[in-house]
């Protein structure tokens, strides 16, 4: 009976490490897909916060009227093709919300609305706030961990129109 344990222990070794392999390989590429998804939100949420700077620049200076005066879009048009131009995801022209506040010299809130065809540019020298909401496509990880649930990417900036 010794003998028979003995030869088991001191038996040939080969194949030893595919074992170790097939047990760790889903650990270890779960992790791998977990740190490309996080990578993947954080560069996507970069992007967003770039596309609201830039539509609000474009705002702030007034560029973003006379285009859209000039092209016949309507304000709601203007938003999405200055957002989701720069955010190149599949979802954002169905899902994008962008709302917008404006707000007294006191900080009191004056107006707010998310409605498409309430969006407006403000007036001169107002204080606003212009936040986008969109729905990003899910990776794996997500998928597994949340189920459906799509994973909502927001930004905002607060700022003074121009004179």
């Amino acid at each position: 009976m010794i003998s028979r344990i003995r030869h088991f222990i001191v038996a040939d070794r080969k194949g030893v490490a595919a074992i170790e392999f097939g047990l760790l390989a889903p650990a270890f590429f779960m992790l791998m897909i977990a740190i490309f998804e996080i990578c993947y939100y954080v560069y996507m949420s970069t992007a967003a916060q770039r596309a609201v700077e830039k539509a609000v620049f474009d705002l702030r200076t007034d560029h973003a009227a006379t285009v859209a005066l000039q092209n016949g879009f309507t304000i709601e048009q203007w938003y999405r093709d200055a957002i989701c131009g720069r955010l190149n995801l599949s979802t954002c022209e169905d899902t994008l919300v962008v709302s917008i506040e404006l707000y007294d010299d006191d900080m009191n809130p004056v107006w707010s609305t998310s409605e498409p065809d309430e969006l407006t540019f403000g007036p001169r020298e107002t204080l606003m706030r212009v936040e986008a909401h969109v729905e990003m496509p899910t990776v794996m990880f997500t998928d597994l961990m949340f189920g459906d649930a799509a994973a909502q990417l927001g930004t905002g900036i607060t700022f003074m129109t121009e004179p």
